[in-house]
């Protein structure tokens, strides 16, 4: 019997899987928990720890299997060790989730309907804890595996995210419901009638939406992402002309076509390029020339009052001047800066110098371009619905996006990192410019669909389009996270509730 419970969680694990970029079988989603939620139902709590392992563990090392393909950046141990500590880490959210169910739906939650809705607050919960505990890492939630589908995702205006994440879980339970006692199947069904009501609501809403959907004012927008190999940068620290000739050679043709804006990825160009805040002569006659503003992503080192590098994003004008400037806020941990460095001990701390480095920046810099008003999240940011929602208090009234994905070139990790921009853009109501070395640069609309995108296997070596100006804010930029925090503090509550209840007992 145990063996069919853990084969039920193997079943489980690769459905997770599936359901996300590489397979893309998105549908499997919304049958993916039904296995594990059948095995952990009567099993015991040491069973149901193991069963939401397994489920956790073929989950997350399917999901960041690219995380191998760093290993020309560093030694097999260190990639071997990263990749395992992040997926037991991971996959520790499934095993709470899979414990949280088993307990409370055993000793408090008997209706049918009660449990349908306990295993969408408590995946729910667990989503936003992942999110924010250790730097959080947003990344393959539920939800956005239905990032290919806009009318689903349109209640994230509303829920953010996490309410698309609650949709498909108790969908998930709904099902599971009639399998669990297929003899009750009557209750079971009566107990169907919210799931499919929210699911309905939500789908009549996303198409209301969508046909409500209007065209203001746009900026035309050119992306080059030059598609240079990270090995090939790397090499070319402190002396990449070639790669300078590269960008600002596409740019040449994509200036042609006369956009308000050329954008060039981020660390485009591997060098100090503005030391002491003065543009080069070579980029501002190139400026001049072309008549359009460039945005382009930039290592910078400020000296004054300390001596501080960051990841950075530069807006510069027809003129060749600086408009603004914006640093990277949301660094990746180790491999942008190092956890409590400063008190590791004094010899620990060298072997991590010069490798993680970068500084944290401090500004929401909202990019000025007379009618375009836009902030430019910088890679890692973009899986953070908090960063958006922080600019969006600003009044822009569109987003942009740079990254350097050639870290993974020929994985899946490009698509995994796009699936959770379409998110950005429904939840703000932002029209969305992505551009991406070695990735998928896309232009994206207010409602969550990809206008037009090239990625690095395309012919084309720039694309244009325009990009559509939205001002205004939505419920979720206003409001937040209500939804998955509320489903938390129920879930912490449900729990404690349940071990009184079995102590009374």
């Amino acid at each position: 019997m145990k063996i069919k419970k853990y084969l039920l969680a193997v079943i489980s694990g690769v459905f997770l899987v599936f359901a996300f970029p590489g397979i893309n079988m998105s549908i499997l989603a919304w049958f993916a928990l039904v296995p594990l939620l059948v095995a952990v139902y009567d099993a015991n709590w040491k069973d149901s720890i193991w069963l939401g392992f397994i489920t956790g563990i073929i989950y997350t090392l399917g999901i960041f299997w690219w995380f191998m393909a760093l290993h020309p950046f560093s030694t097999w141990f260190w990639v071997l060790l990263g990749y395992f500590a992040l997926a037991l880490y991971l996959s520790s959210y499934v095993l709470i989730f899979a414990v949280c169910v088993n307990y409370v739906s055993k000793y408090w939650v008997r209706s049918r309907f009660g449990y349908i809705f306990l295993v969408g607050i408590v995946w729910t919960a667990m989503e936003i804890l992942k999110g924010h505990v250790a730097t959080g890492l947003p990344w393959a939630d539920l939800g956005q595996s239905q990032w290919k589908f806009p009318v689903i995702i349109q209640i994230s205006s509303i829920t953010g995210m996490y309410g698309v994440t609650f949709l498909v879980a108790i969908i998930n339970a709904m099902i599971a419901n009639f399998l669990i006692d297929f003899g009750r199947w009557k209750e079971s069904l009566k107990a169907t009638i919210v799931p499919i009501l929210l699911l309905l609501i939500s789908i009549i809403y996303g198409l209301i939406a969508m046909n409500g959907s209007s065209e203001g004012e746009k900026i035309k927008v050119a992306l080059v992402p030059g598609n240079i190999n990270q090995m090939d940068k790397l090499k070319s620290w402190g002396d990449p002309q070639w790669i300078f000739d590269l960008y600002t050679t596409i740019s040449d043709l994509a200036a042609d076509k006369e956009p308000d804006m050329i954008v060039w990825p981020e660390t485009s160009v591997p060098k100090y390029v503005f030391r002491f805040e003065e543009v080069p002569d070579e980029l501002k006659e190139r400026l001049i020339r072309w008549n359009t503003h460039l945005m382009m992503g930039t290592p910078h080192a400020e000296f004054f009052p300390e001596s501080k590098t960051f990841n950075s994003a530069f807006l510069l004008s027809p003129e060749g001047n600086i408009i603004d400037k914006y640093y990277k806020i949301h660094l990746v941990p180790v491999s942008e800066y190092f956890p409590m460095k400063r008190y590791l001990p004094e010899s620990w701390q060298k072997l991590v110098s010069g490798i993680s480095d970068w500084d944290h920046g401090e500004k929401y810099t909202v990019f000025n371009m007379g009618k375009a008003r836009f902030g430019c999240v910088i890679c890692f940011e973009s899986v953070f619905p908090s960063i958006f929602r922080t600019f969006m208090k600003q009044d822009v009234n569109i987003m942009g996006i740079i990254t350097n994905d050639a870290w993974f070139k020929g994985t899946f990790a490009a698509e995994q990192h796009l699936m959770m921009a379409p998110f950005r853009a429904v939840e703000t109501r932002k029209a969305i410019f992505r551009c991406a070395n070695n990735g998928i640069s896309c232009i994206i609309d207010p409602y969550g669909r990809i206008i037009k995108q090239i990625n690095y296997n395309s012919i084309e070596s720039y694309l244009i389009g325009d990009v559509e100006l939205n001002p205004g804010r939505t419920f979720y930029s206003k409001f937040g996270d209500y939804l998955p925090w509320g489903c938390l503090v129920m879930t912490i509550f449900l729990v404690f509730w349940t071990w009184l209840y079995k102590k009374s007992n």
